[in-house]
């Protein structure tokens, strides 16, 4: 792969991407609300006082902080649980501007010149991926810091370190950029195929489900927050994914193919 042709297509990408300010504001909205939603119920308990009823019924989830207050368990019991929603970040975020980097190009005909040029594939599909997944990374990333400072200024510090614990880094690091990267691959091969942005999103949106099955099922089984064991698991199953895309979209993402099927 030649590092020039990759630069080439992100430098491209990426310009075309900052010029539209909509764009840039559909990736970091969806982040700003999935933080605006526990920080707001953390802001609600921390003016006012919890009912020992309702203390004696999330006992369990409680009991997982044992070093801080009941009041402060249960807000730090939601900032935790939450935290799985950022993995939805990368997820849902990326998939518009990656459906938008083909198809769009697709029925403007600007995809053309880039065809005729001797780029591979592989080559055209790092630097579309890469431009596409580095907005949504950046936000995750910001609104994950803002996060755990506005929390920890809301209540207590220690619900700050409870958001950068070495699990939840180590997951911003890793897994975050892999998440990103695999929808975006998923998004650009399936827009490959197809001449409708709206049904490539819709088909790439599936990469959203199992990861909103493993965010409920961490919430109904009263685990407050992932494994540091869970996360390497998770970055290796993403790899794998990621690079399973990469043979698919090489064979699937042909010149013939995105030229006779323009909009």
């Amino acid at each position: 792969m030649r590092l020039s042709y990759v630069a080439a297509v992100f430098g491209k990408e990426w310009r075309d991407i900052r010029s539209n300010r909509i764009l840039l504001g559909a990736v970091v909205l969806p982040a700003i609300v999935f933080a605006a939603i526990p920080t707001g119920l953390v802001a609600f308990i921390q003016t006012h006082e919890l009912d020992p009823n309702q203390l004696d019924q999330i006992k369990r989830f409680i009991e997982q902080f044992p070093n801080l207050s009941p009041k402060l368990a249960v807000q730090g019991f939601i900032v935790t649980n939450f935290m799985a929603y950022f993995l939805l970040i990368p997820a849902m975020v990326p998939m518009a501007i990656a459906t938008q980097s083909v198809i769009g190009e697709k029925q403007a005909r600007s995809l053309e010149p880039q065809l005729a040029t001797p780029i591979q594939v592989p080559e055209l599909l790092a630097g579309k991926a890469l431009a596409a997944a580095l907005p949504a990374v950046l936000a995750t990333w910001g609104v994950y810091a803002a996060y755990g400072f506005v929390n920890g200024a809301i209540a207590d510090t220690r619900l700050t370190y409870l958001v950068f614990s070495d699990v939840w880094l180590t997951a911003m690091v890793s897994l975050v950029p892999l998440i990103c990267l695999f929808s975006v691959l998923l998004g650009i091969v399936v827009s490959s195929r197809v001449s409708d942005a709206r049904t490539a999103q819709q088909i790439g949106g599936f990469v959203v489900i199992p990861i909103i099955g493993i965010a409920v099922a961490q919430f109904f089984g009263g685990q407050a927050t992932f494994t540091l064991q869970q996360v390497l698991i998770g970055d290796l199953v993403v790899t794998a994914f990621i690079g399973t895309t990469i043979v698919i979209g090489s064979w699937v993402f042909d010149r013939e193919s995105i030229l006779t099927r323009l909009g």
